[in-house]
């Protein structure tokens, strides 16, 4: 016998018992593609160097026909690729990328990534009916932010890593019709809200061989007033319990996020499907927090080193 949690306030849960959440990883090349497509992902996104995205280069494919590759590969299994186009599209260049953009939608692509509102109301204007996703980038914290997405065209939100279930709760609502995308937050989770943050972070540095990166400000010691100052984080458990919840409101896909060191996200993608599948055979909380905490322990430290490696 199983727990089933309710949600709080007496409600019933959102998750039906035939639900199953998709697999969504990021992926820099058709064969990183080919690996995860058969090996349990259900969608895999991509990046262009000449879209605006937020990511390093190096997590970005070499060209448009090795995406158009990866796309048919995709359709060839009923799976999907998705474009990521996850930043502000500077003005001087926004009408060359949001046609790039349109011509790889119109070209199979199954959906884009956004970040920046006015690529949204662009291809609205222009009458473009494409499956557009919230990036967490997008700072999605409610649900009267997600109703005025959704209205603009917006068809699943990646809900922001920052917030509680008990904070997210009003935004999983069936009546908007949306898909609610997270990250497995136990093994990824970003302490700042990097849409805003000017501080060093992985993704707006450059991969040099043989020099070490700058250190991430975001987990070091600041000085402040003669002490120290760390960005909080969550501990595993609590991660561990967000997941958890969130499954059971009813998330219905998981991303595993981009990376140059193809060792860590490969890493990252199978103990993300493994807590997935816990979730999915009904385990109880108690029971999920336990297996949960021993699979983290073992985890790389993701998303801290930044080598290049080909897969």
């Amino acid at each position: 016998m199983t727990n089933k949690p309710l949600a709080r306030g007496g409600a019933k849960p959102l998750r039906q018992a035939s639900d199953r959440m998709k697999v969504l990883v990021g992926v820099r090349s058709f064969k990183q593609a080919e690996f995860f497509l058969t090996r349990g992902a259900d969608e895999v996104y991509c990046g262009l160097l000449d879209i605006p995205n937020h990511g390093m280069r190096a997590e970005n494919f070499s060209g448009v026909d090795e995406l158009h590759r990866t796309v048919e590969f995709a359709h060839s299994l009923g799976k999907k690729a998705f474009l990521v186009a996850n930043d502000v599209f500077p003005a001087a260049a926004f009408d060359e990328a949001a046609g790039k953009v349109e011509a790889l939608l119109e070209g199979g692509m199954d959906g884009v990534i956004i970040r920046d509102l006015a690529v949204l109301d662009h291809f609205k204007r222009r009458g473009m009916d494409a499956y557009f996703v919230l990036s967490t980038l997008g700072l999605c914290f409610n649900a009267t932010t997600l109703k005025f997405f959704k209205e603009r065209g917006i068809s699943r939100i990646v809900l922001p890593q920052q917030l509680t279930p008990d904070e997210a709760r009003p935004m999983f609502d069936r009546k908007l019709g949306l898909d609610i995308e997270m990250f497995c937050l136990p093994l990824f989770y970003e302490i700042n809200l990097n849409a805003l943050c000017s501080l060093s972070c992985p993704c707006s540095q450059e991969i040099v061989p043989g020099k070490e990166p700058p250190k991430y400000t975001c987990l070091s010691a600041i000085r402040c007033e003669g002490g120290s100052y760390s960005m909080p984080m969550p501990d595993t458990g609590t991660l561990l319990g967000y997941f958890y919840d969130f499954y059971h409101m009813g998330a219905n896909c998981m991303k595993v996020a981009r990376g140059p060191n193809a060792s860590e996200v490969v890493e990252l993608f199978f103990k993300s499907v493994y807590l997935a599948k816990l979730l999915e055979k009904g385990l109880s909380r108690e029971g999920f927090l336990f297996e949960g905490k021993r699979i983290c322990a073992s985890a790389q430290n993701y998303g801290k080193r930044y080598i290049v490696q080909h897969l």
